[in-house]
């Protein structure tokens, strides 16, 4: 009976040597971290320059922010229910009243191959609509017409286009030249990265474009305003 106690008895004890040991080494090992330079994908990060260039006069852009930091409900409602199931969902950016300090629209992106009518974007659609809460929603893309985002963000959150910004916007020219610096948009043939470049011949010289990193391997390219 000794001999068959024994083997469980030193299992016991090996688990209780390397619990030990594992504690020890948390306790005593030195902090290892690094920063994760980049928080959301490529294309989340050129929309956020874009936003921020176009709104920054009047509203303040917040990335990722939990649903449940933006919306709350009453305890023991449908609304509740919703909002718990949700409430670690992030909306992708959040509009913030420069002046009045308060939460003006909430935007989200939809994925690619990502249908807008599916169940997770309804169910936000509706707990916004019942909190009269705006929310906007864009296709992923990694390039958009700025002046449109700018109209249409401000008439959302109920600024009129000559409603006088908190300080002055920059030119159109230095806001693209902004932008680039912020944005790089991927080839729309191969996915690689794009470098800024001059057209020195044809129609539009002295236009820049957008230019496969690759050429000429791949001859993708796109133009600063499509």
């Amino acid at each position: 009976m000794l001999l068959d106690s024994f083997p469980l008895a030193l299992s016991g004890s090996l688990i209780i040597i390397a619990a030990i040991a594992w504690y020890l080494w948390l306790t005593f090992s030195p902090f290892k971290a690094k920063t994760n330079v980049f928080l959301f994908e490529q294309d989340k990060r050129a929309f956020f320059g874009q936003l921020d260039i176009a709104v920054r006069s009047h509203l303040m852009v917040l990335p990722s922010l939990p649903v449940g930091d933006v919306l709350k409900s009453g305890k023991f409602s449908r609304s509740a229910i919703a909002l718990n199931i949700k409430r670690n969902r992030r909306f992708d950016f959040v509009l913030y009243h420069r002046r009045q300090m308060q939460v003006c629209c909430v935007i989200n992106l939809i994925p690619y191959n990502t249908k807008s009518d599916a169940k997770e974007f309804r169910l936000l659609r509706q707990l916004c609509e019942a909190a009269e809460l705006p929310i906007l929603e864009y296709d992923m893309k990694p390039w958009r017409d700025v002046t449109e985002l700018r109209r249409t963000v401000l008439a959302t959150c109920g600024f009129e286009a000559e409603d006088t910004p908190d300080y002055q916007l920059p030119t159109p020219g230095d806001a693209v030249a902004e932008v680039e610096t912020i944005v790089d948009p991927q080839c729309p043939k191969c996915h690689s990265p794009m470098k800024l470049r001059t057209l020195k011949k044809g129609s539009q010289a002295g236009m820049e474009c957008w230019v496969c990193s690759t050429y000429p391997g791949c001859k993708g390219a796109r133009m600063v305003n499509s």
